[in-house]
């Protein structure tokens, strides 16, 4: 029988993962922002703006930080 070789392009597919408790904090906090932010009486269009915004710029700051010593 011929063996089965796997291509370099094909990826098997990877479980998901659960958020760890970090990634949780920031959501809860930026969802209790934008609550916040509606009850002071700002449009909710104009909330979204502003995180949609912060969220832009914080995955673009990510993707440029380096990696912490020892990772």
């Amino acid at each position: 029988m011929r063996n089965r070789q796997r291509h370099a392009c094909v990826q098997e597919p990877t479980t998901p993962t659960r958020l760890n408790w970090p990634e949780a904090v920031v959501i809860i906090i930026v969802i209790a922002a934008c609550a916040v932010l509606v009850y002071a009486g700002m449009p909710v269009i104009a909330a979204m703006e502003i995180l949609a915004g912060g969220g832009l710029v914080g995955a673009h700051v990510a993707r440029r930080a380096p990696l912490a010593p020892g990772m």
